[in-house]
């Protein structure tokens, strides 16, 4: 299937997606050169939707429709003096393709879209159904909402998002909810405290109350549902002399099949309640955190952060046949052992209920480090687990 041309076609395709910077917010010249590309490579239709998220699909006749996502945008380089090569090169080294967005995801997605064309080449007439190929944006930061367009645009029967999961096959992750943690007090001068309640001073106490009370559940297959401080702040900011008589706290929470909005927050209140019995003058509150992004096309996109969990059982129609897919693509059939990061398979497997998996080429240590890159003989087979996995879903002889 992967001749030497099309090697060099996967792997300079990669290079050119890494070379585009693509901030959320800023992938207006990545998608531009996507949907070029998409034409290019013989897709049937290339449409960019209503936040920017590029669209092609290959038409096979009447049948299934399978979409392949992988995102358009990656994270912030950082300090870039701890890159040992420029964060866009797209550099080729010791068989490695670095930059910013070589793992997560842009590899996948090249590696998606180069399957695609080849077999449109090699099999259009004896499949049936639509294989579709989104680039979707601004996951970074709203982790499945653009993906609810995408999904009104194509209604996909089957799901793979290209998150980097080592070429095993993730049949499901755990959901996520950001929890905002809010302590009340009364400001004073620094010099007389006992005239305030410190708000920083009971939000370290309750933060020390959370983390030995909190119990998480847990599932066989995805772990804990893990509730982990990630930011402490107090108000007013950078005041001196002051006692805060405001500390915010956000928690990333982690959840598990079956846990809702409202049980989620039910039980940070309770917990808060029996704080309360323990921390004198503690007045604390909880809710779960929302905002507001502008796309690169001018378009609002916003969302409260809550990602339900999503979960395939093993003898799951289409987990089998993504097994079987990757079989008769010459690679192991692998299924994971354990979940890996949150994706926008948390909108399709999660929300929309449809059947939903997770492979790509690379690893999960090597997302949002300095010095990011993948490996090509990597990019390869994913480009080939790609192919059989479509070639498995929507051949006529085979299917589903």
């Amino acid at each position: 299937m992967l001749t030497s041309g099309r090697k060099e076609e996967l792997v300079k395709l990669c290079s050119n997606l890494v070379r585009i910077p693509s901030l959320s917010g800023q992938e207006r010249l990545l998608a531009a050169f996507v949907r070029d590309t998409m034409q290019s490579m013989g897709f049937d239709d290339v449409q960019v939707d209503f936040y920017g998220s590029v669209i092609g699909t290959m038409d096979f006749g009447k049948g299934p429709c399978l979409l392949f996502e992988a995102q358009l945008d990656h994270v912030d380089v950082g300090n870039p003096f701890q890159w040992n090569h420029y964060p866009f090169g797209g550099f080729l080294e010791d068989g490695k393709i670095y930059g910013r967005g070589a793992t997560d995801q842009k590899g996948a997605l090249a590696a998606m879209m180069c399957a695609a064309s080849f077999l449109k080449e090699d099999r259009l007439k004896d499949l049936c159904g639509r294989l579709v190929v989104s680039a979707t944006v601004c996951q970074e930061k709203f982790e499945g909402v653009s993906s609810m367009l995408v999904a009104e645009k194509c209604v996909p029967d089957f799901v793979v998002t290209g998150e980097a999961s080592g070429l095993a096959l993730e049949r499901g992750q755990r959901g996520r909810a950001e929890i905002v943690v809010e302590v009340s007090g009364k400001q004073a001068h620094s010099a007389r405290p006992d005239y305030g309640v410190n708000a920083a001073v009971l939000m370290a106490r309750l933060v020390s109350f959370i983390k030995d009370n909190f119990k998480p559940a847990k599932d066989p297959f995805l772990g804990e549902g893990i509730m982990e401080l990630t930011s402490l702040v107090s108000y007013p900011e950078n005041a001196t002399g002051i006692v805060p008589d405001v500390c915010r706290a956000i928690f990333d929470r982690r959840l598990l099949p079956g846990e809702t909005r409202s049980s989620v927050l039910l039980q940070v209140e309770r917990l808060l309640e029996e704080a309360a019995k323990h921390i004198p003058s503690l007045n604390a509150r909880a809710w779960i955190s929302s905002s507001e992004y502008q796309c690169y096309t001018g378009a609002a996109i916003s969302g409260e952060h809550f990602a339900p969990a999503w979960l395939l059982p093993e003898d799951h129609p289409f987990v089998k046949s993504c097994l079987k897919g990757l079989s008769r693509a010459g690679l192991p059939p692998r299924l994971a052992e354990g979940a890996g990061f949150g994706t926008n398979g948390c909108y399709y497997g999660g929300v929309a209920s449809i059947p939903t998996i997770v492979f790509g080429p690379s690893r999960e240590s090597l997302a949002h480090v300095s010095d990011e890159y993948i490996e090509i003989e990597e990019m390869y087979l994913g480009c080939m687990g790609y192919y059989g996995i479509a070639e498995q879903i929507l051949s006529t002889e085979n299917g589903l």
